[in-house]
């Protein structure tokens, strides 16, 4: 009797292996995947960073089938970002996408709470190393610099940037700006003077648009607009003198050409955060950790343009309608050559930024003149 017990006892123990075995080998692995983004001040159809993290993190998640959500907080308070990422966690999200400064403090104060969990940080400046947590910023300072360059180098003179409001990452973009633009006139042998202003906020409104406005009927060709949909009063300003724009981010030409007018935005400075998000996405899922820190992303090939996490968009020198492209003077060929130039010389741009834009090393062909914000 007592070994027909023994048998039974380990009958079943090996029947329940099986099936516990059985059960894990057949789960799909998308099951226990769960993405989840939570937005800064914009949403996700602002036209830049928002919307640029959110259809990666859905084109990925599509590709792999994978459970995907995007949390708005309700306020730009840090208490309703906070309450937003709690929620994902509650609902059973296990990576956590989080682009932008704002949520910073949020990340610091949810992360360690759920060290299970991984949070994608996307630009965001002075963060304290936590295990689950990367940080991804990016060297804007570059793509400023191939915009600014590209832009005199196309045939601009007279420059203006407008930037949302005085964080690191938008400040670089424009300090960039102005050592490529400065850079390019010097090349040239010509004198450009740079606008540099501040708008206050990351959307547009009527008091930027006639601030902008002044700018393009005293004269401004080009404005670079960074920073969030603040892109809108410059892209209604420049189609009403004819002026052009340079976006920020992503390659902003497809919704300026729809909403505004064809041909409008010559170029972008951009990040490439969608490649970012799918690319760390793609590490998470095959259980390849991530750096656990914060991580610079710039030029990784000097020879393949399109392998870079900061580039000019292929749509600068292709068509806005059957026989207009956006630049002509400045060549697909001399912006490979421009990216390769620089990743061979690394030093080039500088990263350092200072409080007013004067302090950018700068020719004695570029004058910059610094406004106070706008708002």
């Amino acid at each position: 009797m007592k070994k027909m017990l023994i048998a039974l006892l380990v009958t079943a123990s090996v029947f329940f292996t099986l099936v516990f075995t059985l059960g894990t080998v057949g789960r799909n692995k998308s099951d226990e995947f769960k993405v989840a983004m939570v937005t800064d001040f914009s949403d996700v159809n602002d036209g830049s960073f928002n919307q640029a993290c959110y259809e990666g993190a859905k084109e990925w998640s599509r590709r792999h089938n994978v459970t995907f959500n995007y949390y708005k907080p309700a306020s730009i308070s840090p208490a309703e970002r906070i309450k937003s990422m709690r929620l994902a966690i509650d609902r059973g999200y296990n990576v956590i996408l989080c682009p932008g400064f704002a949520l910073g403090e949020p990340i610091s104060i949810v992360a360690p709470e759920h060290p299970n969990v991984q949070f994608i940080g996307l630009d965001i400046s002075g963060f304290q190393k936590i295990d689950n947590v990367t940080i991804y910023n990016y060297q804007e300072e570059i793509a400023g610099y191939l915009a600014g360059y590209a832009a005199v180098k196309e045939g601009k003179r007279k420059l203006g940037f407008l930037g949302g409001q005085e964080y690191e990452s938008i400040t670089r973009y424009g300090y960039g700006y102005i050592q490529g633009a400065d850079a390019a006139a010097e090349e040239l042998e010509e004198h450009i003077k740079i606008d540099f202003v501040y708008g206050g906020q990351f959307f547009g409104s009527p008091e930027i648009h006639n601030y902008i406005d002044q700018w393009y009927k005293s004269g401004t060709e080009i404005v670079f607009s960074c920073g969030g949909s603040i892109y809108t009063s410059v892209a209604l300003a420049a189609k009403e003198n004819g002026g052009y724009m340079i976006g920020v981010d992503d390659d902003q030409a497809p919704i300026v050409d729809r909403d505004y007018k064809p041909g409008v935005c010559i170029t972008s400075a951009m990040k490439m955060i969608k490649k970012t998000v799918i690319d760390k996405l793609e590490l998470c899922y095959q259980g390849i950790p991530l750096e656990g820190d914060t991580v610079k992303l710039g030029l990784v090939s000097g020879d393949n343009v399109e392998e870079n996490y900061v580039q000019l968009p292929l749509s600068t020198w292709q068509n806005y309608d059957d026989t207009h492209p956006r630049m002509k003077n400045f060549t697909y060929e001399d912006y490979k050559d421009l990216v390769k130039y620089l990743f061979d010389n690394p030093d080039t741009v500088s990263p350092e930024i200072g409080y007013e834009p004067i302090d950018v090393p700068h020719s004695e062909y570029t004058t910059i003149i610094a406004h106070d914000p706008i708002n």
